[in-house]
């Protein structure tokens, strides 16, 4: 099942409400770490697709940053966490998703956190 969330923040730092721009990029490649280690997974994409966000689009093209793996939006109750992934056909994509969700909230315990995987390519 899949919750709707608000857009992620698309900065390049992927900072979070409370400014801690730097916690968030290394939290962020952490997660991503944690992503690609599932097997199953072959490719993250960018959290936002282009379409969703134009104006990081056109940061990332004049600036030469890419656009954040991993989205993070803090709220008041939990961690919001997007992810983006393809999945080869080793595994199902369900169990896929799953493990990876999994490893995520694992990861940030005792914190709460909603998880949204979306598969976005099968297959190599």
């Amino acid at each position: 099942m899949t919750e709707f969330l608000e857009a992620a923040n698309t900065s390049p730092a992927g900072g979070t409400a409370d400014g801690s721009a730097a916690a968030s990029t290394a939290l962020a490649e952490e997660l991503l770490g944690l992503v690609q280690a599932v097997d199953g997974v072959h490719s993250v994409y960018p959290a936002q697709p282009l379409w969703q966000s134009i104006a990081g689009a056109a940061l990332a093209a004049v600036t030469g940053e890419t656009l954040p793996l991993i989205g993070l939006t803090e709220t008041a109750d939990a961690l919001a966490v997007k992810v983006r992934i393809g999945v080869n056909a080793s595994r199902p994509a369900p169990a896929v998703t799953r493990e990876a969700a999994g490893a995520i909230r694992r990861h940030l315990l005792p914190r709460a956190a909603v998880v949204e995987i979306s598969v976005v390519k099968l297959g190599s």
